[in-house]
């Protein structure tokens, strides 16, 4: 089983790749995100096996994850729409 530290080293570490992501798509440039859906999965599975105590302790970085991945989706959107408005 994973421990506590583990998890939010990278839940840490997510965070940076989805924030710099979403500074890469600000500035026109898209990331190859491909396997963001994997490594989220995996830190979701690993946080669920937690002790109830510590999984407390993953709730707030775990809502911040979400919360950066459901900005960057929509800012992924708007940049294909732009897109293809240019093409239409």
């Amino acid at each position: 089983m994973t421990d506590i530290k583990t998890i939010m080293t990278k839940l840490d570490e997510m965070n940076g790749v989805i924030r710099k992501a979403q500074t890469d798509l600000n500035n026109g440039k898209v990331a190859n995100l491909s396997y963001l859906d994997t490594q989220v999965g995996k830190i979701c599975e690993e946080a669920v096996k937690l002790p109830p105590a510590e999984a407390k302790q993953a709730q707030a970085p775990m809502a911040n994850m979400i919360g950066n991945l459901e900005t960057l989706a929509l800012t992924l959107q708007s940049f294909q729409n732009t897109l293809k408005e240019r093409t239409e």
